[in-house]
């Protein structure tokens, strides 16, 4: 008996700490052509997903007292992070579309994408006179975050990349064999992968394909390659052509990393 109560004691304690530790946020998140968004998936401290809407762009989830802040993300749209204030309950989010900004400075393209967050008043009054908000203004924070020192640091990245690839390619003579590896990107296309490490194994990679240098176009950091071996399978379609052994196919080293076996 004296057990039993022990453990209903425990019991009642956990729960009420269970409940009374956690908040329930609720909410709807639509585009911004104030279309209803099935499917964004809801993040707590960045990394847990904890839920996402459902078909009508509403959602309902269960969050820690001590927790500020939930991310937004969604394939092709703008992963964002808004603070939470404390009676701020039931939440409409207005998911902004990720736009490439091609042949701009990134500069350039942090005030491009300002232009177009200082929007989002303006769209979310326009949600609440079409009856899809509940509220003129939304209750939680959002700030703009600049991208440009990320972009920075991927350009920083890939010119140290073009500076490998542009020494890797004076080292090669044509007549050396070279291995190329490919992989299957998210829609479904066989494309070329960048090697990391000239000492990479073939097994890292969908595809490797192995060939002699027959070419090489200078101007235009080209190699011209005839395939001698394809790992895993007999041919690959690459670029709207079908490449097995004996075919000759462009190789640009601008970008990619060869594997070289030297």
């Amino acid at each position: 008996m004296i057990q039993q109560k022990a453990f209903i004691i425990l019991f009642l304690i956990f729960n009420f700490f269970s409940i009374y530790g956690q908040r329930t946020i609720k909410g709807k998140v639509i585009d911004e052509q104030m279309h209803v968004f099935p499917g964004v998936r809801i993040f707590e401290n960045d990394t847990i997903q904890i839920g996402e809407t459902d078909l009508n762009g509403d959602f309902e989830v269960l969050i820690s007292k001590n927790t500020n802040e939930l991310t937004f993300s969604w394939i092709g749209y703008q992963t964002t992070t808004i603070s939470l204030t404390e009676n701020c309950n039931y939440i409409e989010f207005i998911l902004m579309a990720y736009t490439l900004y091609h042949y701009r400075s990134n500069k350039k393209v942090d005030k491009d994408r300002k232009k177009e967050f200082d929007k989002l008043p303006e769209l979310y009054l326009k949600a609440f006179n079409n009856n899809i908000f509940k509220s003129k203004n939304p209750c939680f924070k959002q700030d703009f975050v600049p991208i440009k020192p990320a972009l920075d640091s991927i350009s920083k990245a890939f010119k140290e990349k073009r500076k490998v690839n542009k020494n890797d390619y004076k080292e090669l003579d044509v007549g050396d064999v070279v291995k190329i590896p490919f992989g299957m990107d998210s829609s479904g296309t066989w494309t070329t992968k960048y090697s990391i490490c000239k000492n990479c194994t073939e097994e890292d990679y969908d595809y490797v394909i192995e060939g002699e240098i027959i070419n090489k176009n200078r101007r235009k950091f080209t190699l011209e390659i005839k395939i001698t071996k394809i790992q895993n399978y007999d041919s690959l379609e690459y670029r709207g052509k079908n490449l097995g052994i004996g075919s000759n196919f462009k190789y640009e080293m601008k970008y990619f990393q060869v594997i070289i076996d030297k």
